[in-house]
């Protein structure tokens, strides 16, 4: 039986859609350390043998580490997580062996680093909607979120399947989902409560992370989006339902 984590590659419409987000995503990583091309003054250069050579810069460690993910980007949309080796991911880079195990010692670290960017670009797109967050309506702003990230087809997203589906198989991953989820609510806490002084509990939050998760999955492997986007309005009103219950239990 073909892996339920290849699913995405298993047509050539499909293909092409997610290396077309592998590079918006790489985009974003980029955008997400302020990486440019770096052009080199006149005064950099020297000759060698009547030869004009450019002194190459040295990159920072937050630039290595980007060009270390955007590899691994690659390497894991085409062959799958649990296919995707440290050797690929050291090819795709300009890194010498010793230069990429110095910031990453496995294929799972260097995923972690890219869905804790995942993250962060969750919690940018909730920064730039607060101002539709009124007061009394917490509830209803954070089930429009959810949903919102249900129905996302962000560069994340094809990534974050991959990961759901093979933490299953994996227990050093499901300890890294453990991880994540903790980091997200303390994110969700600091982008919500800070500003409006209501935060989550741990329990409801668990629990709508649970229910978010499997409609992500029914989206992406199940072609719900398009039915997700058309009635959204439910799914609104259940994660509101679990709000409520919660807050008052």
């Amino acid at each position: 039986m073909a892996r339920l984590s290849s699913f995405f590659m298993s047509k050539p419409k499909d293909e092409l859609s997610y290396r077309l987000k592998s590079k918006k995503l790489k985009k974003h990583l980029l955008d997400a350390t302020n990486l440019c091309i770096i052009k080199i003054p006149t005064d950099a250069s020297v000759q060698i043998g009547g030869i004009h050579m450019c002194a190459a810069r040295r990159l920072s460690e937050s630039e290595r580490k980007n060009e270390i993910m955007n590899s691994a980007i690659d390497v894991i949309t085409q062959k799958g997580l649990e296919n995707a080796t440290m050797e690929e991911i050291i090819a795709g880079t300009s890194l010498s062996k010793g230069g990429v195990y110095h910031y990453y010692k496995n294929v799972n670290e260097i995923f972690k680093d890219i869905m804790i960017s995942g993250i962060e670009y969750r919690k940018t797109i909730i920064k730039e909607h607060m101002d539709e967050c009124k007061k009394g309506h917490e509830m209803e702003f954070i089930a429009k979120q959810f949903v919102d990230k249900i129905i996302d087809d962000n560069p994340y997203m094809p990534l974050y399947v991959e990961f759901l589906i093979a933490k299953k198989r994996n227990p050093e991953l499901e300890k890294m989902m453990q991880e994540l989820q903790e980091l997200t609510s303390d994110r969700f806490s600091t982008a919500m409560g800070d500003e409006l002084g209501w935060s989550f509990d741990e329990n409801i939050f668990n629990v709508s992370t649970d229910v978010m998760n499997a409609l992500i999955l029914a989206s992406n492997i199940l072609g719900a989006r398009d039915n997700f986007k058309k009635n959204r309005h439910f799914l609104e009103r259940m994660f509101l339902s679990i709000f409520k219950e919660g807050k008052e239990n």
